[in-house]
């Protein structure tokens, strides 16, 4: 862009002496060029350097673009990861295979997949997202499988750069247990929590360590959300805030509960987490309390960003273990935290100051990834494979004058609840109006979100 502006500049003021016909033709036709050019612009921003986009973890961008028709992305694999569209371009990894992918927007077409097993895959499972920033894309990769009590990810574990081009590995850092948490871009480093229990900080050109921080306890699936210089992330039994600048813990609130699977949510002074408490963890005034219910009891979190002061919290509800991937990730728009519940079986909404809760709104399956609010609507995936809208302000299934509800739709795979059409545990991203969600079925799905309209 810089450049087009400087050549439009420059042939303007070389034909200055022009005759005033020809300068106000020229002059014009300066003019279009200078606005096409500060215009132009990809179907999605122009980086993506953490988490679900920024720290709120609501994931939804819009430059007036037109949506996208309804369609579908064939993967090799899938997906357990939230899509990444940057400028013109989609990024994809798969669960098993480390298969990576990229398709080109608005038409949809691969332009580049995992057909040379050597080439764009990552050596072990990818269940972070693939984020772009400064012209490389980065990825973690390993699998939740354990070397020890203190080591989470067996195999090859670590984090490489991308060349978005062509899918090229630039180059790739080796970790002691997995980085199954999305990387952030900070401040021109690169940050990764691992399965090892620590905080890396990489530099992003060559891949080269500058410093490590050691936390209480290994990382799954709690990528870090990076603030005004501070790291959140949830570790093994703790929520951790780390100054990036002194390398240290700001503060650490510590709890018996699965904070190290949940993506943190920052906004306005405040962060949010949810985690899973067994009953045998529970006080006893809280077994007195919950008396009545069985299961792992998953509870909401909100913090004090800088000082980490516990202001509210509250039991979403109670239900079976899950298998793998004990979230419920928040996220917050508008003043407002909505987050999902796999115990629970429900999508719920918060005040974030206040933590009074504003509306519940039940499902047959359990929701962990985080969801996308927008134009009203609060977007959802569910682990049955369902897409849904809901209202944000009350949480009710939109309905026509027919009384036809208009709240979800089944994406791909059968219509049981097998986990091969789970849309879990990357949630979707709403990117001009248009909602991304990838799906173990294997492919990433496009929707527009005209399609949730009574017609």
């Amino acid at each position: 862009m810089a450049w087009g502006i400087y050549t439009v500049n420059h042939i303007c003021h070389e034909e200055y002496t022009m005759n005033v016909w020809k300068k106000h033709t020229l002059l014009t036709g300066c003019l279009m060029a200078l606005t096409s050019s500060t215009l132009a612009a990809g179907f999605g921003p122009d980086e993506w350097t953490q988490y679900r986009l920024d720290a709120t973890n609501n994931a939804v961008f819009s430059n007036g673009d037109a949506p996208l028709k309804r369609m579908k992305f064939r993967t090799g694999d899938q997906v357990r990861a939230t899509p990444v569209i940057v400028d013109n371009a989609l990024y994809i990894g798969n669960h098993a295979t480390g298969g990576m992918f990229r398709f080109n927007l608005p038409e949809g077409k691969a332009a580049w997949h995992d057909d040379n097993p050597w080439f764009r895959h990552a050596p072990n499972w990818i269940h972070s997202e693939m984020i772009q920033s400064d012209g490389r894309i980065f990825v973690g990769y390993g699998n939740r499988a354990f070397q020890s009590e203190f080591v989470r990810g067996t195999g090859d574990s670590g984090v490489m750069a991308v060349d978005p081009e062509d899918g090229a590995t630039l180059w790739s850092h080796a970790t002691l247990g997995e980085v199954m948490p999305t990387p952030a871009m900070w401040d021109e480093t690169l940050y990764i929590t691992t399965g090892g229990g620590e905080l890396l900080a990489l530099d992003p050109g060559s891949g080269e360590q500058r410093w490590s921080l050691e936390l209480p306890g290994w990382v799954s699936m709690s990528s870090p959300a990076i603030e005004d210089g501070v790291l959140y992330v949830g570790s093994l039994n703790s929520v951790i805030a780390v100054d990036l600048d002194n390398r240290d813990i700001r503060w650490r609130f510590d709890e018996t509960a699965s904070f190290t699977d949940v993506p943190p949510a920052v906004s306005d002074g405040i962060v949010v987490m949810t985690g899973m408490v067994g009953r045998h963890n529970l006080s006893d005034q809280e077994k007195r309390r919950y008396s009545t219910q069985r299961g792992g009891f998953h509870f909401i979190y909100a913090f004090d960003a800088m000082s980490g002061e516990l202001l509210w919290e509250d039991l979403l509800g109670s239900g079976p273990h899950q298998p793998n991937n004990t979230s419920g990730a928040p996220a917050i728009a508008d003043g407002k935290v909505f987050v999902g519940s796999p115990y629970a079986r429900g999508m719920y909404a918060y005040d974030l100051k206040t933590g009074k809760r504003l509306w519940e709104h039940p499902t047959n399956a359990g929701i962990k990834g985080a969801p996308a609010i927008t134009a009203g609507k609060v977007f959802f995936g569910d682990t049955a494979g369902f897409l849904y809208a809901l209202d944000a302000e009350d949480g009710d299934e939109p309905r026509c004058e027919n009384g036809q509800a208009t709240s979800k739709m089944k994406l791909g795979g059968s219509s049981n609840a097998a986990s091969a059409t789970a849309l879990a545990p990357g949630g979707p991203v709403v990117i001009n109006n248009t909602v991304f969600v990838g799906s173990q079925d294997g492919f990433v799905y496009a929707v527009p979100v005209t399609e949730f309209d009574c017609r």
